[in-house]
């Protein structure tokens, strides 16, 4: 954030881009971080790709999980398709 103005009450400038790109940037090391363990534990080889503005986990099959951070800056992985575990 900047300030617009150098009076009181003057509005402050939030740059909404540079945080959208902070937020990805920290949802995609937030998912290279768990993807091996992740990986692991399904048995299947999962890698981190692009779906638009959204990171999401892919298999052999297509998209597993969407991926997103919650307030408190924690992954959240949502299932993209019925499976046995989450």
């Amino acid at each position: 954030m900047r300030p617009t103005g150098t009076e009181p009450g003057d509005f402050v400038e939030y740059d909404m881009d540079l945080y959208e790109a902070q937020r990805r940037s920290a949802t995609r090391a937030a998912l290279e971080a768990s993807r091996a363990e992740l990986s692991a534990e399904l048995g299947v080889e999962l890698r981190v790709a692009s779906e638009g503005n959204e990171l999401v986990l892919v298999d052999a099959e297509g998209i597993r999980y969407r991926a997103s951070l919650n307030p408190r800056g924690r992954l959240v992985l949502t299932a993209a398709r019925r499976a046995s575990l989450l």
